[in-house]
């Protein structure tokens, strides 16, 4: 039932950012802008995208070696679209466990580490957001009530996160799990086995021998977002300055964390538009139709690669539960 109320919630979230999105739009005005898209700029934002995606690949590849030396990067460019695909059909970003179950397919992980792997993952994101969020703060518009809130209620999560993470190492998580009266010993023995077989897939950035390689493949990431951002913009004839590109490339990082339905739909839609049109004065048609080719330019792309690597993989969605943890 409680999960449930938690779905009611998400499409609450969405269809409230897309009444915000369309409010007063002259969708005679968004279907010119729309048809008017410079589809070559579009067609290289997708590729980079795609490039990104590769990138990100090598990255895991060099997280997991310590766990396996030989997996391949291929197969973890499968296992990232794969995850991109789940979290864009699946709730409550499911999409992470498919790709965690994904890596460890065929090869000597556990779903259990992988999942760790994948969180480890997340963090490096989150951490890479938030470091770039503090450096540019001088250019970020902080006079905005509503793009301030956005700003701390991120860093503050990331803040959190991390910090809880770091203290379940400097306590004794086992006793306080075994301590659990109403569990019983079973189900506890099998909650230790899973958390430390995560937090060994977490401690991976400490035990791998390319540190270098993995903060040079995420600068590498960051800097293919921001080329595509400034490609999606001027495919919609928007023109803004290289340091306005990088703020909506930050603004559109925390806006995707923004919990909604699967793929952002309604939420990115809103936030994009509503930072566009009130720091950079862009009309909200225009806004709107950035907001919907960038929305489409992630969304269609993993969902055609995802599912390719999905059906090849031979997975089904009800394997999952199947899971070696």
């Amino acid at each position: 039932m409680a999960k449930h109320y938690k779905v009611l919630i998400l499409v609450f979230l969405s269809f409230i950012g897309l009444y915000y999105a369309f409010e007063s739009i002259e969708f005679s005005e968004l279907y010119h802008h729309i048809i008017s898209v410079n589809f070559f700029k579009l067609a290289l934002a997708i590729s980079i995208l795609m490039l990104s995606c590769i990138i990100r690949a090598k990255r895991l590849k060099y997280i997991i070696s310590p766990l396996d030396a030989d997996i391949s990067t291929h197969h973890l460019f499968g296992a990232t679209m794969i995850g991109y695909f789940g979290n864009g059909i699946l709730f409550f970003r499911l999409g992470e466990l498919l790709k965690a179950f994904s890596i460890s397919q065929g090869n000597n992980i556990k779903t259990s580490e992988s999942f760790g792997v994948v969180m480890l993952e997340r963090v490096i994101d989150a951490l890479t957001v938030f470091i770039l969020i503090v450096f540019f703060l001088p250019f970020i518009p902080l006079e905005n009530q509503t793009i301030r809130y956005w700003v701390i209620a991120f860093g503050a999560v990331t803040f959190i996160l991390v910090s809880v993470l770091i203290l379940l190492r400097f306590i004794n998580w086992k006793r306080i799990v075994l301590s659990f009266s109403f569990l019983n010993k079973s189900i506890k023995d099998r909650v230790v086995v899973i958390v430390d077989k995560i937090f060994k897939g977490l401690e991976l950035i400490f035990r791998t021998q390319h540190f270098l390689k993995i903060i040079l493949c995420t600068i590498l990431i960051w800097i293919c977002y921001f080329i595509m951002t400034m490609w999606l913009l001027e495919s919609c004839h928007i023109e803004l300055s290289l340091h306005k590109v990088f703020i909506m490339l930050l603004m559109g990082a925390i806006i995707v964390a923004v919990p909604a339905l699967p793929g952002g739909l309604g939420t990115y839609e809103a936030g994009i538009t509503y930072t566009l049109t009130l720091l950079f004065f862009v009309s909200k048609d225009l806004s709107l139709t950035y907001a919907i080719v960038s929305h489409a330019s992630n969304y269609i792309p993993y969902m055609l690669v995802g599912s390719f690597y999905f059906i090849k993989s031979g997975l089904k969605f009800g394997s999952i539960n199947k899971a070696n943890f």
